[in-house]
């Protein structure tokens, strides 16, 4: 008798895979693990958390000029939007940690495509190595996306990004305003103490997917933790004043 096969655990959880994976050329390793030993158990989707990443061999001769970190992990329904983004703004910090050459991120997704990501260090130097017409300079680095050799070279003729995504990253600015006429309001609430609100979803900001990216921005730089529990809903804790936001969100 011929059994019938079982159905894949991604339909049965109603969503697909998308799968993130990478590398990075690490120039300190002492620093990289110092950076990845202290990342906190992140909560947030779509989360980056330690384990995601390899901690590198520091012996000679086993890599040669530079060792490779690698890090990967796989999501649920994460193909571009907000989500995404907040993601990008995520890794973007823990870069701007680490002392590195350069970075690569692929981006897989069941039926978006596929979509590669690159990140070339600068230096300081007058003569900067990825100095090039086809990457977005910025303080730290050279940006590009699509498929690229490893000194940033693009090596496809037409280079797509996922869907709702732009570099650099920024706020909506809608939401933003919005958000920023909250701020007198959300600097009385009590330091360090969890703020439910109710009815978050139908909030004017909060319950608006953009405000994501707003609320990501503020927790990986210590300003507040977010969070949802069940039968209580959203959570804001304040760690110190709010600020008013400004236009990008990736320029710090």
């Amino acid at each position: 008798m011929t059994l019938a096969k079982p159905q894949k655990v991604i339909e049965q959880q109603m969503g697909e895979i998308s799968i993130v994976h990478g590398i990075i050329k690490v120039e300190d390793i002492v620093n990289y693990k110092k950076v990845i030993d202290s990342l906190e158990m992140d909560e947030n989707y779509p989360w980056i958390r330690p384990e995601m990443f390899n901690l590198c061999g520091e012996e000679q001769p086993y890599y040669y000029e530079n060792p490779i970190a690698t890090f990967g992990a796989t999501y649920k329904n994460l193909d571009g939007g907000v989500s995404w983004s907040s993601f990008m703004l995520k890794f973007e910090h823990l870069l701007r940690q680490l002392d590195f050459d350069f970075a690569r991120l692929r981006l897989e997704t069941e039926f978006m495509g596929n979509y590669e990501f690159f990140w070339g260090a600068k230096t300081g130097a007058e003569d900067e190595f990825y100095k090039r017409e086809d990457l977005i300079e910025s303080s730290h680095w050279f940006f590009g996306h699509g498929i690229r050799h490893m000194f940033g070279g693009l090596e496809e003729q037409q280079p797509k990004l996922p869907f709702d995504f732009q570099y650099p990253i920024e706020f909506n600015p809608t939401i933003r305003d919005a958000f920023n006429s909250m701020l007198p309001e959300l600097n009385k609430l009590k330091l360090k103490t969890i703020i439910f609100f109710d009815d978050w979803s139908k909030h004017t900001v909060f319950g608006n997917d953009h405000s994501q990216l707003i609320l990501t921005y503020l927790k990986i730089n210590k300003v507040i933790r977010f969070g949802w529990e069940s039968g209580k809903g959203m959570f804001i804790e304040r760690l110190e004043e709010i600020k008013k936001l400004t236009t990008t969100c990736n320029s710090n």
